[in-house]
């Protein structure tokens, strides 16, 4: 056994011994599903997008609406919060030395999130260069050959709206600064608890710039958890499940008619998925498969966007008649192509060249 070894057999002893078994169980059970979420919410044509930007002749029954808001604003405004809370828990549980944290998130953040926007400007620059593929990229602002200086710069921070050029990578941006501040962060926590609550609550209803303020909110909470040995799955465990379906109903309702509910509905949402996680490893066969799978969230959700996702349902859009049931077969249809795709893309770089894999995927196994 080498030194490397070693490391990371004492680091999961340590882990164990600071994370209760049951709670390390059900954050691994809902990684996966949180990433499918994520491919949800990034293929929910709307009916502006399709009409106004697309010019698709669109007709959804409010029914298909209602479906897609529940899966994609309702449940699926969940999936990068709970990401945020399960990232914050972690990290202060372990309690690394802030030098040996910096090593380990450059490795699990920095290098992908560098290594996937390459790889996107490449699938950009070739895609524009290729004629039979280059309707496919219609937007002014992802037109390589025109970039300037500083459009060099801003593919890793703000490309475009708020979002680096791989757009589901904002995730990967906000929780980089948030490691950075870890020191503030947790003298804050230490020592001026109710302050930081007080702040990090504020900035969540009024927002920040870059949506700082939601990644700020559900990160620090995460960290008070670990911080004050709050089980976040226990509060969620006291709720009824009487009590949080017809909730979700209604909130579902609210998002449909854009009715601001000042962040109550992700809480309610994040509870939602918690109390499910603990359905998910009482049945062995069913978390056997979603420990094996949580391996490759991080690598499905790098890749799922713009790589396939958005691919598949432009070409979708010229197969399936957006009108009626059209609408929803298209809503679901390449999100079920894109999770086997990637995963499957992942599964056989796993196997054909681990270190390529590992690199991509920010060394999680």
């Amino acid at each position: 056994m080498n030194q490397e070894e070693k490391n990371e057999n004492q680091e999961l002893f340590v882990k164990q011994q600071i994370i209760p078994e049951e709670t390390s169980k059900r954050i691994t059970a809902l990684r996966f599903l949180l990433a499918m979420l994520v491919v949800f919410i990034h293929n929910n044509l709307n009916a502006d997008e399709a009409i106004n930007y697309y010019h698709l002749s669109f007709h959804e029954p409010i029914v298909i609406t209602w479906i897609k808001t529940f899966v994609t604003c309702t449940i699926g405004g969940a999936s990068v919060p709970l990401f945020y809370v399960f990232a914050g828990y972690l990290q202060f549980c372990k309690n690394d030395k802030y030098g040996n944290l910096l090593k380990k998130k450059s490795k699990s953040l920095l290098l992908p999130y560098c290594i996937w926007t390459i790889i996107c400007v490449l699938a950009y620059y070739f895609g524009q260069a290729i004629p039979m593929l280059r309707p496919f990229f219609q937007s002014d602002v992802n037109i390589v050959s025109n970039w300037k200086f500083h459009n060099w710069f801003a593919i890793f921070w703000n490309h475009m709206k708020g979002f680096p050029l791989v757009a589901q990578f904002w995730f990967v941006r906000d929780l980089m600064v948030l490691v950075i501040l870890t020191p503030i962060i947790k003298y804050c926590i230490k020592k001026i608890p109710i302050l930081i609550v007080i702040c990090i609550v504020f900035c969540f209803i009024k927002g920040l710039p870059l949506g700082f303020g939601t990644a700020a909110f559900f990160y620090i909470i995460g960290a008070v958890f670990a911080e004050y040995k709050f089980d976040f799955f226990n509060i969620a465990d006291k709720l009824k499940w009487m009590e949080l379906i017809p909730l979700l109903f209604v909130l579902s309702l609210f998002e449909m008619k854009q009715i601001n509910t000042f962040g109550i509905g992700i809480i309610i949402s994040c509870l939602f998925c918690l109390k499910l996680s603990m359905i998910l490893i009482k049945n062995e066969k069913l978390f056997a498969n979603l420990n094996y799978l949580s391996g490759f969230s991080f690598f499905l959700y790098a890749i799922h966007m713009p790589f396939l996702v958005t691919s598949i349902s432009k070409i979708s859009w010229k197969i399936i008649p957006m009108h009626g049931i059209g609408c929803l077969i298209q809503f679901i249809i390449p999100v079920v192509l894109t999770i086997i795709i990637g995963t499957s893309i992942g599964i056989a770089l796993k196997k054909i060249c681990p270190p390529l894999f590992s690199v991509l995927n920010g060394g999680r196994r």
